[in-house]
């Protein structure tokens, strides 16, 4: 009984613990399963589409988690490139596991909301991320490819090692190259494809995630490894989904010695965060070209050293010498001591403590100073513990190097080393947008990041460029001619040569390309998702491979050569424009791109071009560049480098004995002294007088934005004491403003179509008469404000600088510039300001909100009864009341005219006629408008119209700030503060004298602030103060000063201000003045006239335009309606919109000889100014007159969809106003055909017109892409026709576009 209750008790404990066990491995299981859920990404679905009907692969939509059906439905037409899917359903797809067939499809997607529920439904080992079927009826399971693949593995995976081998077989030290030779080759097609995973062979740790995350096999054994540049592409283009991260393998013992800098810090922590938004200030264009003198200086005792040799000398350890030059420079530019190293080395005495500790320090962490290098064959005695030794001097290192960085810290805030551009100061004076300063425990870590990335990456390269052109002698020749051209009989570069010195720039960064010192650029999928159309999960990493990239013989061979041989050619402009924009990456991309580039392009220009005007170097026979890190480095060096040096023959070291001429001291110019600030008065705070210097602030602006950054550079200067006055660049002019009596002049500028704005086309001719050194003695700087989508961008703020600097003016910076199609556009501007009045000596250009808004009293809400007061409700009566209102002014300033306002009151005298024949799809309508009486026009012209808020925005902004739509506003234009709002341009004495006016809330909702576009952080900094909820004050306030979060919550989802009002609603203290005074003006809009007012029978007071009509859905899943073009689509006969008529700068008219013939290129709504070319060209021929050849390019998408004015067209044709019509539709045949591909397709014809000197040609269209694919067209039909070679044939179209025979009306 006993053995049978123990052996009945054994049993129920083993069952019980089997059980624990069980349940414990299914605890385990139920939790990792759970986990791996959170690999889908929390904000937006990622969704893997397949639609037959366009590819057999799989497209990546990504959608937020609130978004409609409708927004999917969008979403998906744009990843597939489809126009509609009004035919087509979504179906998900179930697989058993993640490689398996498809066994069942579900239900038709009716709702999104169904989308969680298909991803819980997923396995833990399937990617996260839903697959859908896009097509027109449910397909069978068996019709549905395989999922999204895994990019292959690059050969045989063996045990424990991976494929890791293919790291270490092969001829090179650095096991990168090794990698980009086995896998990538430079020859050849590449065998496993241009991205591939390499596995390592074992898991490794992932770190920077939260806490519990369970990740897939793959992504802890494989790094995806690419070299093609469309996945480059993609990583910059979704830089939240593939952030940095400093995490895994040898990242972390790195770490260990260079702490949380910079650049070994992953983007999440807080100290890169800080770190890089004050960093870059200190190495823009502005900062660097201070620091020339330095550098300079730097370079300049390297060459006196080098001058210390006998003719012929072996220079050994050159990376030695370069290495100290380097180092020398970045410190004593960023921290301000001279370390003195390359004097050091000439003296054969040891290098400065701080750097040997670094080396030292670097050299541990990274495997180049080892046990084995330090203790030999002692490391295996017993008891002697190596490791211990070596690790107590690491620790010994690190010590020494904090206090190195302790004691530059110290000097830096005694005052003893730094000037205003030191890093270290800047580190501890500056602030980021949180308000946050570096925190100072990160100080060590960012001064030896700025150790690595600032001396050793430019010396290595440096030492490779050396050796390349010893190598070619034919390129050092290149370059010699060039640096003697620029220098001139000079013997080291100025601040103005670097720029100029192209082929040595074109050297350097072709050894950069072979020899990069970033040997691979690494990004981390933050959750599961696709790139490039195959899977990736949470925590995989994704490794650019540059060598490997920067050899892709796609990019890189071809004309070239081998891309493993040196030629300088592959970065001429026309090479580099040609190439694919991220084929090349050196410095690293995106938010992680290298903050020095520019100062080490900087400081290798100007040391190469003075090692080449005094020395010859002479490669040491038999000497074979190899990269290598075992001299300790980060980065890959020219192992054992050496060269015997020679006295350039005819340079200013050449002598007749053989010895070195000595070089004289070079001296260093003082610092700009500061401006004093402008005295404020005791009483009340007002700013005094000025006395300080003149400065003349000029703008060139048709928009607008051009003028509110000039207006700012005069607040900022005057507050700072500079006697400032605004002026456009016409009036400048005309009132000689540009005397050269040293003044500074701070320029402005936008362009359109590479001219100049309408109020700087004076400006211009004035610049082209003036001769050389006539400016001597003014001091300028020029701003430019442009479009990146268009293909003139930045060109005439570029003429302009050009243009003062080659007239003897002196320039106080480089030119600055901001895209207006980029998320930084302000800021751009803002730092630029910031560097101008630093380098000026004046103060901040920070404007507080405390000192008030300027121009907020220009609109005042009326509190008291408005009996009495004529309140005007319509536009057409406020602008009948403005013209009334300057005839007032004219006469208070003793004017007799009549003053004519530029805003007049069009009226649509025919209902709008839509001109798609399936308008579903995309709607263009034809819009007729009565002109004013007394205003012309001709068919070329643009109408420029003032259009009104959305409605709704409008409704939704009103009840946010609790307006009354009846409420009357008191409007004062003398206390305007941007005086082109609205009305166009005034006299400055009209403007003072213009009476006030009523009008009611509503309407000033309607046309004075841009409710429809995206609030700057200065909006939101100033609706945070006036939120009531404690909550809406501190969402406002970070998304005010965190520019990452303001990218991610409101610009890149095109949030707007009604929006943003709506949201938190509930402000106290609104006084409706400021409000309008600080958000975005309502902008004009432009459109091409479509008609003639000559044309046989025509009313030459009626105008037609021709409007497509806008609509999308914002990020927030608002739907927005085009607000010009909505209006013009819907206004009823009878109804008025504010508008002018505008004349290009370009002339874009019919030539006066009407003989001459014409190309005309108007793809989509770019037909609208032909047609009215073609009016008028009837009108000639009903006078008998003789026409030269009319031939058009039109381009649509399909005859029965969006063929505009197709019987109009007809009836020019048969008349013979045109001669010939070549329409390319681009969704009607298997291939796209655009207007660029007629062009080349009739490239006979084309040539039999472009041959005749009296030729014209008219573009209007699409700035982005079209225009300059049709220009590349052009190009090639006179290259091809005409035998011209490349250059010549640029050279054509650019006489014909001086000329005026090549003119582009076109838009971004």
């Amino acid at each position: 009984m006993e053995d049978s209750s123990k052996l009945k008790l054994a049993g129920g404990v083993a069952l019980g613990a089997t059980a624990v066990l069980l349940a414990s491995s299914a605890l385990k299981k139920s939790l990792k399963d759970s986990a791996r859920r959170d690999a889908s990404c929390s904000f937006e679905y990622h969704l893997a589409v397949h639609c037959a009907e366009v590819s057999q692969g799989w497209r990546l939509v990504k959608l937020h988690k609130a978004a409609s059906l409708d927004e999917h439905t969008q979403a998906v037409c744009a990843a597939l490139g489809m126009e509609n899917l009004q035919d087509f359903n979504f179906y998900p797809v179930e697989r058993r596991s993640r490689d398996g067939p498809c066994v069942k499809i579900g239900a038709q997607i009716e709702d999104t909301g169904a989308f969680d529920l298909l991803l819980l439904a997923l396995t833990p080992d399937q990617l996260q991320v839903i697959e859908l079927v896009c097509a027109r009826e449910m397909p069978r399971p068996a019709d549905v490819p395989r999922g999204p693949a895994a990019f292959p593995i690059c050969g045989v995976q063996l045990p424990f090692i991976g494929t890791t081998y293919k790291l270490l077989q092969g001829p090179y030290p650095i096991p990168q190259y090794n990698f980009a030779h086995n896998v990538f080759p430079p020859v050849g097609k590449y065998p496993y494809g241009a991205t591939v995973r390499s596995h390592s062979g074992r898991r490794q740790s992932i770190g920077d995630f939260a806490p519990g995350t369970v990740f897939h096999e793959d992504a802890e054994c494989t790094v995806t490894m690419t070299a093609d540049p469309n996945i480059v592409q993609e990583l910059i283009a979704r830089t939240s989904d593939f952030p940095k991260l400093w995490n895994r393998g040898l990242q972390i013992p790195l770490q260990e010695f260079t702490a949380n800098g910079l650049f070994t810090s992953s983007e999440t922590s807080d100290d890169w965060k800080t770190g890089h938004a004050l960093l870059p200030r200190g190495f823009n264009q502005i900062k660097i070209k201070s620091f020339a003198p330095q550098i300079l200086a730097k370079t300049r005792a390297f060459v006196r050293e080098w001058s210390n040799f006998k003719a012929g000398h072996k220079v050994e350890h050159v990376n030695d010498w370069l290495t100290a030059m380097t180092a020398d420079a970045v410190v004593s530019c960023s921290m301000g001591m001279d370390m003195r190293n390359v004097e050091r080395l000439g003296a054969n005495e040891e290098p400065h403590k701080f750097v040997e500790t670094f080396r030292n320090g670097l050299g541990m962490s990274t495997g180049a100073i080892s046990v084995k290098s330090e203790y030999g064959l002692k490391r295996f005695l017993p008891f002697y513990d190596a490791n211990g030794k070596f690790a107590k001097k690491f620790e010994e290192t690190k010590k020494e190097m904090q206090k190195q960085v302790e004691d530059l810290v110290e000097a830096t805030r005694q005052g003893e080393i730094g000037n205003q551009d030191s890093i270290i100061r800047s580190m501890l004076e500056d602030r980021d947008s949180e308000g946050k300063h570096v925190r100072y425990g990160a100080l060590y870590g960012h001064v030896v990041n700025l150790m690595i990335a600032g001396h050793e990456t430019t010396a290595a390269t440096l030492g490779f460029t050396l050796q390349l052109l010893a190598e070619n002698p034919v390129y050092e020749a290149r370059a010699l001619e060039e640096v003697r051209q620029v220098l001139n009989g000079r013997t080291e570069p100025s601040v103005d040569d670097v720029p100029k010195l192209q082929f040595v720039e074109q050297c350097f960064r072709e050894a950069l390309r072979l020899y990069s010192p970033v040997t691979g650029i690494s990004r981390d999928a933050a959750y599961d998702t696709l790139l490039g159309g195959h899977r990736v999960y949470q925590g995989e990493r994704i490794n650019v491979v540059t060598r490997a990239l920067h050899t892709n013989p796609e990019y890189w061979g071809g004309e070239f050569g081998d891309p493993l041989s040196f030629n300088p050619d592959r970065f001429s402009p026309e090479a580099v424009q040609n190439r694919h924009p991220n084929a090349y990456h050196p410095w690293g991309f995106s938010t992680r791109a290298c903050i020095g580039s520019q100062f080490a392009l900087f400081e290798a220009k100007t040391f190469l071009a003075s090692m080449l005007i005094h020395f010859r170097l002479q490669g040491i026979p038999g000497y074979k560049l190899i990269a290598s890190t075992e001299a300790g480095g980060a980065a890959p060096s020219p192992q054992n480098l050496a060269f015997q040096v020679f006295p350039r023959p005819g340079g200013p070291l050449w002598s007749d004995k053989g010895l070195m001429q000595p070089l004289p001291a070079m001296s260093m110019p003082e610092p700009p002294k500061a401006v004093e600030q402008a005295p404020k008065s005791e009483m009340n705070g007002s700013v005094q007088p000025a006395t300080g210097p003149v400065m003349k602030v000029l703008y060139g602006s048709n928009s607008g934005s051009s003028q509110d950054f000039a207006s700012r550079v005069e607040a900022a200067a005057a507050r700072s004491g500079f006697q400032t006055s605004l002026h456009s660049l016409n009036a400048a002019v005309a009132e000689n403003i540009l005397v050269p009596d040293g003044r500074l002049v701070i320029i402005v500028t936008s362009t359109y179509n590479g001219l100049p704005p309408d109020n700087a086309g004076k400006f211009k001719k004035w610049l082209q008469t003036q001769k050389p050194n006539s400016l001597d003695g003014l001091s300028y700087a020029v701003f430019g404000v442009g479009n990146s989508q268009w293909h003139t961008y930045q060109q005439f703020p570029r003429e302009v600088d050009a243009g003062l600097n080659c007239s003897g003016a002196k320039r106080l910076c480089d030119l600055g510039s901001c895209d207006v199609d980029g998320a930084s556009f302000t800021s751009d501007f803002e730092d630029w300001l910031s560097n101008l009045l630093q380098t000026i000596g004046a103060g901040s250009s920070t404007e507080s909100l405390d000192e008030g808004i300027p121009g907020s009293e220009e609109f005042s809400l009326l509190t008291a009864p408005a009996d009495g007061i004529k309140v005007l409700k319509e536009p057409a009566v406020v602008l009948q009341a403005i013209w009334e209102g300057k005839q007032v002014a004219a006469k208070i300033i003793g004017m007799t005219e009549v003053v004519e306002t530029h805003l007049k009151a069009l009226e649509v005298v025919e209902p709008p006629r839509e001109l798609c024949q399936k308008p579903d799809g995309r709607s263009v309508r034809h819009v007729t408008l009565r002109l004013p009486k007394g205003v012309n026009y001709r068919a070329g012209d643009h109408l420029e119209m003032l259009p009104p808020n959305d409605p709704a925005l409008v409704t939704m902004a009103m009840e946010a700030l609790n307006l009354d739509k009846e409420g009357v506003v008191c409007w004062d234009p003398t206390k305007r503060q941007k005086k082109w709002r609205n009305l166009g341009q005034m006299d400055e004495q009209i403007w003072n004298n213009l009476p006030a006016m009523h009008i009611t809330a509503q309407l000033l909702m309607q046309f004075f602030p841009d409710l429809a576009s995206s609030p700057d952080r200065k909006v939101l900094a100033w609706l945070a103060d006036k939120a009531i909820s404690v909550e809406a004050k501190e969402e406002l306030r970070s998304m005010a000063k965190d520019a990452e979060k303001y990218k991610a919550k409101v610009s890149s989802l095109n949030v707007s201000l009604a929006e943003i009002l709506h949201k938190f609603k509930g402000f106290a203290d609104v006084q409706l003045g400021e409000f309008v005074a600080i958000a975005k003006p309502m902008a004009m809009r432009r459109y091409s006239v479509s008609s003639s007012p000559l044309a046989p029978g025509a009313d030459p007071n009626v105008v037609t335009a021709t409007v497509g009509q806008v609509k999308f859905t914002t990020g927030t899943g608002r739907v927005h309606y085009g607000l010009a073009s909505t209006m013009l689509g819907q206004l009823p006969v009878g109804g008025c919109v504010p508008g002018m008529v505008r004349t290009l700068q370009s002339d874009f008219h019919l030539p006066d000889d009407k003989s001459a013939p014409i190309i005309m290129i108007g793809p989509g709504t770019g037909l609208a100014p032909m047609m009215g070319f073609l009016q008028e060209r009837e009108a000639l021929l009903k006078k008998k007159e003789k026409l030269g050849e009319a031939i058009l390019f039109f381009g649509c998408r399909a005859r029965d969809q969006d063929y505009l004015y197709e019987n109009e067209l007809q009836a020019h044709l048969k008349s013979g106003a045109l001669s010939t019509l070549h329409v390319a539709f681009s969704r009607e045949a298997g291939q796209k055909v655009y207007v660029q591909d007629k062009i080349w397709e009739q490239r006979a014809d084309v040539w039999r017109v472009l041959s005749d000197p009296k030729s014209v040609v008219f573009i209007c269209g699409d700035a982005r892409a079209m225009a300059p694919d049709v220009k590349r067209s052009f190009q090639r039909v006179i290259e091809n026709c005409g035998g011209r070679s490349n250059s010549m044939a640029a050279n054509l179209l650019a006489s014909m576009v001086e000329a005026g025979r090549y003119l582009e009306d076109v838009w971004a």
